[in-house]
């Protein structure tokens, strides 16, 4: 006789409801949805500005205090600036990595992830971007963008060093993948590589972001890919040598 599936549910274990997990939105959190969703439905800008508190209260029909949590949780999110004094309003911020990563490492460390963990995922994720990028169908940006990191003796080169990446990102022509794996590669620069002396990496990252523009340029993904594992593999190592004891922290809130 034939053993039967097991039904994934028939178990020890309830199967979890995450229907059930899930709390109602407060007041203020759908009020700022609603801001959002107006803020993509009208195509508004980066610095547009948003109507004045009174027409907004009459808008969302909500009370003063309600509309004003809710604008305080987009501003923490960077997807709104307050301005105060002189020209005061509430002007449309722009999605950023940074901005949430900051979400995204209080949520690591409530997770009780480390350091380790987080330099792996930044090893397997930024071969995504270089393949990504190495495969934008617009050639033309893609080497006007990477052409000055050609040339290893500009000074464009080694300031820039960072921002290579970023630009990377802008090339994979995924705004999804960009924003969230620039995430963690922010999280990254801001509490580890910030950390280490840059001096003696200044040759090697250079003539590796060389390797990978000529790569990206090019059109080939997998060695764009390879380049950038192995780049990324080299400052992780380093970053394991130079602070050691930091490895199994837990990733900080910032």
């Amino acid at each position: 006789m034939a053993s039967e599936a097991k039904d994934p549910g028939v178990s020890g274990r309830k199967p979890v409801n995450f229907e059930l997990t899930r709390r109602n939105l407060k007041t203020s959190e759908i009020v700022a949805l609603e801001i959002v969703r107006d803020i993509v439905a009208q195509n508004l800008q980066p610095g547009d500005r948003l109507p004045l508190e009174a027409e907004l209260l009459v808008q969302y029909r909500v009370s003063r205090s309600s509309l004003r949590e809710a604008l305080r949780l987009l501003e923490v999110q960077g997807l709104i600036g307050i301005r105060p004094g002189p020209g005061a309003g509430t002007v449309v911020g722009r999605p950023l990595p940074g901005n949430l990563s900051r979400t995204l490492t209080l949520h690591l460390h409530m997770l009780g992830a480390s350091y380790d963990e987080l330099l792996e995922a930044w090893v397997e994720s930024e071969p995504v971007i270089a393949r990504l990028a190495a495969l934008n169908p617009d050639r033309e940006a893609v080497r006007e963008a990477l052409s000055p990191f050609l040339d290893d003796s500009h000074p464009y080169a080694v300031r820039e060093g960072l921002r290579f990446h970023d630009v990377l990102a802008e090339l994979s022509n995924n705004r999804v993948l960009s924003l969230v794996l620039r995430s963690v590669a922010f999280i990254v620069t801001e509490q580890v590589l910030t950390t280490t002396e840059r001096g003696e990496l200044e040759e090697h990252i250079v003539h590796d972001h060389r390797e990978l523009a000529k790569a990206i340029i090019n059109g080939d993904g997998e060695l764009a890919a390879n380049l950038m594992r192995d780049h990324i593999r080299y400052e992780v190592e380093h970053f394991r040598e130079f602070w050691p004891l930091r490895i199994g922290e837990t990733v900080q809130w910032r």
